[in-house]
């Protein structure tokens, strides 16, 4: 399956931390959104699932995504059936970089640039493959396929430097420790 983690960009709490996005501007976002998403599905054969966020409106963005299944409180699970994974900005996709998955960070003009900066971010510092979605899709899906796979390779360096800086070593047993090693010498 391809797999979306879709961002709440309309939400109340992400618009006290960036600017709201005109209605007109969401529309045309998620209109390239979808004729990407549409596109990936037909030259790859492949179903589209979007996992939204637990505090994201469910019913609205089943009727967003009206061409695709849309779920909630699941995404874990489909991050691991996922055959490729989109995303802008996601805590989720940490599971993605864990499994090797093929991921793509996208944007547009219609983002905030916040939003972009993060889609940026996760590229450089994960090595994804971004994609502005307004682009015309021209790529072939075996080379698209390769370099999605090549990006893989750097997903390492990611993994030791972010997420398991220590190692094995597990994090609830270092808090443990340093706390022991601060307060109760």
């Amino acid at each position: 399956q391809i797999i979306l983690l879709d961002e709440m960009m309309d939400n109340y709490q992400w618009i006290s931390l960036r600017k709201k996005t005109d209605s007109k501007n969401l529309e045309k976002h998620y209109y390239y959104l979808i004729r990407l998403l549409k596109h990936l599905s037909n030259i790859y054969k492949k179903e589209v699932v979007i996992c939204i966020h637990p505090m994201d409106n469910l019913e609205k963005k089943k009727r967003l995504f009206a061409d695709f299944r849309v779920i909630k409180y699941q995404t874990r699970k489909y991050i691991f059936k996922a055959f490729l994974v989109l995303f802008t900005e996601s805590s989720a996709i940490v599971d993605a970089i864990l499994l090797k998955k093929r991921i793509v960070s996208f944007y547009s003009s219609y983002m905030d640039e916040n939003m972009i900066k993060h889609t940026e971010n996760y590229a450089e510092n994960i090595g994804t493959v971004k994609i502005n979605i307004e682009d015309e899709i021209t790529f072939n899906k075996d080379d698209f396929l390769l370099k999605l796979d090549k990006a893989k390779e750097k997903y390492l360096n990611f993994i030791e430097s972010r997420i398991v800086p220590d190692g094995n070593n597990l994090g609830y047993e270092k808090i443990i420790k340093t706390l022991k090693e601060r307060f109760f010498y």
